[in-house]
Parts: C-alpha cells; structure tokens; sequence
C-alpha cells in the first residue's frame, strides 16, 4: 500500500489573490476581492451572493444590489467585512445578473456587475455535517489547538465541494486538483469553482488531496509531515474547513479570507517532543527535486511568516539546525527564491533521518520585504526534541483531544479511548465528563467498541430523525439487536440512559462478540436495593457485574435507575473493550 499513497499540493490562494482586484490594506484605503458566485454554476438554490470589503476606516453610506434588475436587501457584515444577500426562497435554474452599488460616507462609490448560472440540479439545502466529517473537523483542531492557532470551522460549502471532488476522483480514478467538464462526476474546474458552485463565501482558498491512507488520521498526519501541505494546515487565514472521502481519496478544502494581524509559525513548534525523525520525501511536487537525495531525510522544518500584505521577497541571512552537542546538522533550505512553491515561509530539510531522543536547536535570520517596501525583521531560535521511539510519534496528540478533562480522575480511560475514536466530545472540543450520558450517546459508544458499519440513516425510529445526532449510531446499533425501542416506535435519543439499560447494552454487545460462553456461572448479587431491578434487566446486571463491567455503589446499593456520567461510561466501555 505504501507505494499508492500520494499527495498533491496547490497554492490556490495565489489564484484568487493575484486577480485584478488586488487588495489594500494601508489607511482610508478601499479593498475588495472577487465577489461570489462568478461565472461558474451553482449547485444550491439559496446561494450567498457576496464581495469581500475592507473598509480600512471607512464607512458605508448606502448598498444597492440588483438581481436580475430587482433590488434585493443586501447588507453589510463587519465582522466578516462582507457585503451579502442570500436568497429567502429558492432561485428558479437559469442565468442571474448582478449589480452592486456601493456608496462610501466621503461619497466614493464602487460598481460591480456579474453574473452566475443556477443550475437544473441545484438543491435547496446542503447536507448536515456527517459524523466522520465532524470527527475530522475535531482531529485537525488537535494541530490547530497545538500550534495555538483559531481552530477550523466545519463548512457545509467546503464539505459539499469536498466530497464532490473526492467523489469525481473515485470515478474516474486519477488524483488530480483540476476537473474536467467531459468527466463523469464534475462540479467544477478549480477547487475555488467548485466551492462556489455550493455557495460559499470566502476569497481566499487551498486545497488539499491525497489517496491511499487507512482513514482521514493518517491522511491528515501525513499532510502535516509533508512540508509544502503544512503550509496551509498551519496559515491562521485558513479558518474553515471541508472534507470528503470517496475510495480512499481524500479532498481537504481551506477557506478564509486574509486578516489585519500577522503571525510567525514554526513547525516543529517550540519545546514540541516526540517529533518524527524522519521523512519519506513522498510528496507532489517533491520539495527535494533540486537534490540529488532520493532516500530518507530528516523531519521537515518549516518558518512562515503569514501577513496581511502581499510579500515582495524573502530575506534569508541565515538557517541553521544543531544537535544538543552544538554541531552543525547538515540540511536542505528551501526559500521563496529558489523554490516557486513558497512565498512566505522557508524549509530547513536534513539531509539525513535526526537521531531518536535528540533535542535540537533551529535558529533562523533574515527579513521579509513587502510590495509597500515596509520590511519586517525575523530572528527566531527554538527546540525540538526527536521521539524516542517511531510509533510514539505525534505523542502529543493525546493531550489535545479534550479541553476539560485535565486531572479528571477518569482521564486515562477518556484519553485512550477518545485516540481509538470509541467516545468522542460532547461539543467541540469538550467531552463533558460530568455530564450525564444520554441513550444516543451510550449507542455510539458502543457501536464503536464493536466497530459495527453505520449506514444512511432509514428512520427506524419515529423521534429520530435523519439530522438527529448519533442517529446512524442508534440505528446500527437496533440492526445488530443491541438497543430496542420503546415499543411505540420511539427511542428517546435524548433520555439519560439508566444503570440497568447500561448493563443490558453491554452484555448484548458481550454476547455479539460471541464471548457469552466464558461466564461460567451468574453470581448471587448481594445489593440492598436488588429488589429495584427490573426483571428483564437482572440476567444482564449479574453478568456486567461479574465481568467487572459495571459495580455497585460504596453505599452497598447497585442503583439500577440511577443514571451514569459521561465519564463513568467511558470507564465502562474501557472495562467492555478489556473483555471483548
């Protein structure tokens, strides 16, 4: 499998931004990208009409914008220096023209005309995030978090262009950035194309694909190890995110828009432990390609300077990497004047795989020099220190799964099992521990212990609905006999689940791993309060406890219609995964 997987990298923010609607950003000076959609065909029927504005101290006296010769309520958005109008009611396929007119408060005034196709197969609403794309949208933030960076935001645009190019590639079996109108699948030439074509809102763009990766965590460590897709991983400009995976094709889409402060990244950061060694050069184009090195090299480092000003040139006085004994490590440096890929950032590749358990020193000097002729000075020295052993790499990702279970005493079992993809957070990146475990939750849980396939959901339940959370978790679970309904067609995803519901899950979800045959004997429970159990749940309460699954409480009671924490229900899940 090795040799099938690939990466493919493009600078699409250098397609937009090169337009002729540069943009300024000194004082009491007007600028504006491209406005959206333009000249392509969309694919909802609600699209967000917009243009991109910073003000830059001005002020906007008055907004006209026509759609098709009627006037339409666009306004203006400070947070997101956006002028917009989305349609109330869907848009009849067909040709649209539009005409914006902006006046300022000094009386200047800004004229645009274009115009976009809806399209015969358009839809009045995108799809809700599925869970696989929220669970990416959680594992990439892990980077984000560490890096200390504004974490991505999940786009129902960016996922619906995503998956579209995922899909076209799976059809016709070339991992490629362009598409082609001839092609089976096509949404769109380009990748800003086709994020437009399913309205989204943004000016500035990349894209990442690669193919042959296990899943989407393999896809997204490997882009981040490969120097050229860092690059847009770690831009703070990049705040939302699309994904989609079709045969093992995997499309990432950044979208954002350039923002008033800058920001010096290093990559490895600063103080990072368990760095990689090492790296395959397995990357398109191959940042190697003006060495003659065709092995191994040493992990990629990676200085990048992102600002709001277009960069004229990049300064390099020196870059060097030295090991704890102060010796110099011979290395690769890619710049912006020698490599065509880079404008803001430079590479420093050894030439050789690092030792383990090596701690580093990286020091870099130089300055950048913007179209404006302002220049910004950088001096910056930090370290890493190398893993001690290769599937320890990335060690620090566990650390940022959950923002609230620091020095929680159920921590251990959350983190490990929240790494496999078992338990997952409650709301971004929260697990709740505390909280109370619902009925739907508990069945993801569990489903995923088993590794059971979920399916598009078919509304098996009349109170789960196909935008309910966890609804195709509850229904592959109700596939495989592990959770029942009420008997009037209802689920209630929502109710927190009791004890004795907990225990009879369990042990369905034992026996669905045909191991029900290893208890020898049910025991004789001895709890004050055994009485309380209900008869349909005692079978399964005797074999959870005598598994060590689930136990009483201190006060000598087992406390069937109580119900459990999130956290005790991760414990209990640990306790299922040890057994099965």
């Amino acid at each position: 499998m090795k040799n099938k997987v690939k990466y493919i990298f493009l600078m699409l923010l250098f397609i937009i931004i090169s337009s002729v609607y540069t943009i300024a950003y000194a004082d009491n000076v007007i600028g504006y990208f491209p406005p959206q959609p333009k000249d392509v065909t969309v694919l909802v029927s609600k699209p967000s009409i917009s243009m991109q504005l910073v003000l830059n101290n001005n002020v906007v006296k008055e907004i006209d914008m026509k759609l098709n010769g009627n006037k339409v309520a666009a306004e203006y958005d400070q947070r997101f220096q956006t002028i917009s109008y989305k349609p109330v009611n869907p848009l009849k396929p067909g040709q649209y023209k539009v005409d914006l007119n902006i006046v300022l408060e000094d009386q200047k005034m800004i004229k645009e005309s274009w115009q976009f196709i809806v399209s015969e197969n358009a839809v009045d609403e995108l799809s809700k995030p599925t869970e696989e794309q929220k669970k990416v949208i959680n594992y990439a933030n892990r980077y984000r978090r560490f890096l200390g960076l504004k974490e991505f935001s999940l786009n129902d645009s960016l996922n619906a262009a995503a998956m579209g190019h995922s899909n076209y590639m799976a059809i016709n079996k070339k991992l490629i950035h362009q598409e082609f109108s001839n092609d089976k699948g096509f949404t769109g030439t380009e990748s800003y194309s086709r994020a437009g074509a399913f309205g989204y809102v943004g000016s500035y763009m990349s894209e990442n694909v690669s193919f042959g990766q296990k899943d989407y965590k393999e896809a997204i460590d490997a882009l981040m190890d490969a120097p050229y897709h860092r690059l847009v991983w770690i831009n703070p400009f990049f705040v939302d995110l699309g994904y989609g995976e079709k045969e093992k094709y995997y499309t990432f889409t950044f979208g954002g828009k350039k923002t008033l402060e800058d920001k010096l990244v290093v990559y490895p950061i600063k103080d990072q432990e368990d760095v990689p060694t090492s790296w395959d050069g397995n990357e398109i184009p191959n940042p190697l390609r003006f060495y003659t090195k065709k092995d191994m090299v040493g992990y990629p480092i990676s200085l990048s300077y992102f600002s709001k000003k277009n960069i004229k040139k990049f300064i390099l006085e020196k870059a060097t990497l030295k090991n704890s004994k102060g010796s110099i490590v011979d290395t690769y440096i890619n710049t912006p004047t020698k490599d065509e890929k880079l404008q803001e950032s430079i590479l420093i590749i050894p030439s050789n795989p690092l030792a383990k358990g090596e701690k580093y020193t990286v020091s870099v000097k130089g300055s950048i020099l913007f179209d404006d002729q302002t220049t910004v000075e950088i001096n910056k020295t930090w370290n890493f220190t190398t893993v001690v052993e290769e599937n320890d790499k990335n060690g620090w990702m566990k650390k940022f799964i959950y923002d609230d279970i620091k020095d929680h005493w159920a921590q251990k079992d959350i983190l490990y099992l929240g790494e496999k993809g078992i338990v997952s957070p409650k709301q971004n990146n929260l697990y709740k521990p505390n909280d109370k475990i619902t009925r739907a939750e508990f069945a993801e849980f569990v489903v995923n212990v088993l590794g059971l396939q979920t399916k598009p959901y078919e509304g098996i339940f009349k109170d789960v609905k196909e935008n309910t959370n966890k609804a195709v978790y509850i229904e592959a679970a109700f596939r495989e006999g592990i959770v029942k309904g009420l008997g009037d067609g209802n689920f209630q995803p929502n109710r927190t689940i009791k004890r004795e519901e907990i225990a009879a899950l369990v042990m369905r979800a034992y026996e669905k791993k045909g191991n029900l045959h290893k208890i020898k004997q049910l025991p004789l429970l001895s709890f004050v309060d055994q009485k309380d159990i209900s008869s349909w749940a005692l079978k399964d309460v005797k074999g959870a406890y005598e598994l060590g699954i689930i136990k009483g409480r201190d006060t000598g009671e087992f406390a069937p219609k109580d119900f459990a924490t999130r956290a005790e229900a991760a414990v209990m899940i640990m306790r299922l995964l040890e057994k099965l």
